[in-house]
């Protein structure tokens, strides 16, 4: 592994690299969440392909002048994601973007549409507030009443908390909240704990990044413009995912090349569910992105 500061603009982005092959640079989810996770999904393709990844500006080793929201506009975002491209001497890299990190993903094709050979967009963020709203209710959907009860009390407390200022109490409550969410992100009961002891080993999501970044992020997309792009897609989509697959049948029918993966019975995170079909498909995208 080797690690990497780049100069951006109001930023420093840590960056590190791992394996050797054709680039692709890999784009976190949250907003707030660390490049780790997406390290550890990314480790099968370290022998045949050169990986990027980088805490975005704000979250985990990467550092913004000022913590504010003018710091996390989409054009900076855009000019970090271009620098770390430049920094690595990349000629039109895939991207692989996860939740929001496919968001990004997507915005970014959209904004540079020849910079940018292939894009994976796995499991996507909600792209209209109509999505929003219909994530959100299925995200408590998977839960019984009183454990719906309890998830209220504890979103109203992270809310105050939040608004104190109270961030060690944020985060506690963000980590007591996951253990509902996981039952929308993980549809085999078997898989949950394995899931949730991988995801608290990393730094806790940056709730103040998140709002930030979801203020410029939010009604962005003008649909219109995806017949412009010329990157090769895939999108990939648990059938259980909170999303709904509408969104996502709508994408790739407006993006001129592009392919729809339907995982069954999965949720938020394919490659936990569906190893080895998720690998072979990523692989195979990414492999045949040069032809």
């Amino acid at each position: 592994m080797k690690e990497h500061i780049i100069q951006a603009s109001g930023a420093k982005i840590y960056a590190i690299e791992e394996g050797e092959g054709d680039p692709v640079i890999f784009l976190h989810g949250g907003p707030g969440d660390t490049h780790h996770y997406m390290r550890r999904m990314a480790e099968p393709l370290f022998k045949d392909f050169r990986c990027v990844f980088f805490d975005q500006r704000g979250t985990g080793k990467s550092e913004v002048a000022e913590r504010s929201s003018s710091s996390f506009s989409l054009d900076l975002l855009f000019d970090d994601l271009n620098r770390v491209a430049g920094h690595f001497n990349f000629e039109k890299p895939a991207l692989v973007g996860h939740s929001w990190g496919a968001v990004y993903a997507l915005y970014a094709a959209i904004a540079f549409p020849d910079q940018f050979d292939c894009i994976a967009l796995l499991n996507m963020g909600p792209l209209t507030p109509e999505m929003e709203m219909k994530t959100s209710e299925h995200l408590i959907s998977v839960l019984d009443e009183p454990e719906k009860e309890i998830w209220r009390r504890l979103r109203s407390e992270r809310n105050e908390a939040r608004e104190r200022g109270d961030i060690d109490l944020v985060r506690n409550l963000d980590k007591e909240m996951m253990n509902y969410l996981v039952k929308a992100w993980v549809c085999d009961p078997e898989l949950r704990e394995s899931f949730l002891k991988d995801y608290f080993q990393d730094p806790p999501p940056d709730r103040d990044v998140n709002k930030w970044v979801w203020s410029h992020a939010s009604g962005w997309l003008d649909w219109t413009k995806l017949k412009d792009i010329t990157s090769k897609c895939w999108i990939a989509i648990g059938e259980k995912d909170s999303v709904p697959l509408a969104q996502f049948e709508k994408l790739n029918s407006e993006i001129p090349i592009s392919e729809l993966t339907v995982f069954k019975n999965c949720g938020h995170i394919p490659w936990l569910e569906h190893s080895d079909d998720f690998y072979q498909s990523l692989k195979r995208f990414l492999s045949v992105c040069k032809d």
